[in-house]
């Protein structure tokens, strides 16, 4: 079967009018185009996954890959990036990724996930800070562990806790691939808010879903949901991903990395419409 000659034009699509109830003003009114039909949405509520195959043009996917390059590049002759060849996160992680080129400066309104993050947690979104993780195949221990990237509940549970849902996208500029590594993920752990992950725990789980897919292709996930990156191998080429996170506008941004201060996302901050603010989670942009 061919690919489209357009992925995005294929996709689904259906629209959300979503009426945000107010205290102090009239409620306001936001539709969002949504890039899924009503049952992916669904089915990502419950599995806590959804895969966008192929999305990417290929121009697109070279461009992202020379960036991600330059900015490796850079990062490791600056002594400001390492690629770590321990046990559990193997790789090379890199952040604020849109601070740092252009190119991913262009994923920040992207369409095909921003409208899926509306769809699944409401219409007032913020994107938070990117960041990529590279695999090499001639270096030791290129995988990770099972993990989650957000769960702060407790034990026992608060009576008002908070639950923080936060989205990936996973941008996957390289074939997931036995020799380069697959994504494995476990549906509907995303669920299960008060089973602790095992550390240390690189083995089969059953019900694992082990995910094959080509350069261009998206997964969302669930911040929650169990999954991991199989090994890069020598057999393999390097493995380079992006990881596009979006959460409530009013959520905290996360500490990881350190944030440029002359970054390119600078001038977003002045003279930014609502809808602006709000993406970059500013009281001041929400309603």
């Amino acid at each position: 079967m061919n690919a489209p000659d357009d992925p995005i034009a294929a996709l689904p699509r259906h629209t959300i009018t979503y009426r945000i109830l107010n205290n102090y003003r009239a409620d306001p009114i936001r539709t969002v185009d949504v890039y899924a039909s009503p049952e992916e949405i669904d089915f990502f509520r419950k599995q806590g996954y959804l895969v966008r195959e192929g999305l990417l043009a290929l121009d697109q996917i070279e461009e992202l890959r020379e960036a991600l390059d330059e900015v490796t590049g850079r990062e490791i002759e600056e002594g400001r990036a390492k690629v770590s060849t321990g046990a559990g996160f193997g790789g090379l992680f890199l952040r604020h990724l849109m601070e740092k080129h252009p190119a991913f400066l262009d994923l920040f309104r992207f369409a095909p996930t921003l409208s899926v993050a509306r769809a699944m947690l409401g219409p007032q979104v913020q994107v938070l800070p990117m960041t990529a993780r590279i695999s090499y195949p001639d270096q030791p221990n290129q995988e990770t562990e099972w993990h989650i990237h957000q769960r702060v509940h407790t034990e026992p549970p608060a009576p008002f806790f908070s639950f923080p849902h936060v989205l990936d996208a996973l941008i996957y500029l390289d074939d997931l691939n036995d020799e380069n590594g697959l994504l494995s993920v476990v549906p509907g752990t995303h669920l299960e808010t008060h089973q602790d992950v095992p550390p240390k725990l690189c083995e089969y789980i059953p019900g694992q879903v082990d995910l094959r897919l080509p350069a261009g292709s998206i997964v969302l996930i669930h911040g929650n949901l169990w999954h991991r990156a199989l090994p890069t191998t020598p057999r393999g080429t390097v493995r380079r991903m992006l990881i596009l996170p979006y959460a409530a506008a009013w959520l905290k941004l996360p500490s990881y990395g350190d944030r440029p201060a002359d970054g390119l996302m600078q001038p977003l901050y002045k003279d930014a419409d609502a809808e602006t603010r709000e993406l970059l989670g500013l009281p001041e942009g929400l309603y």
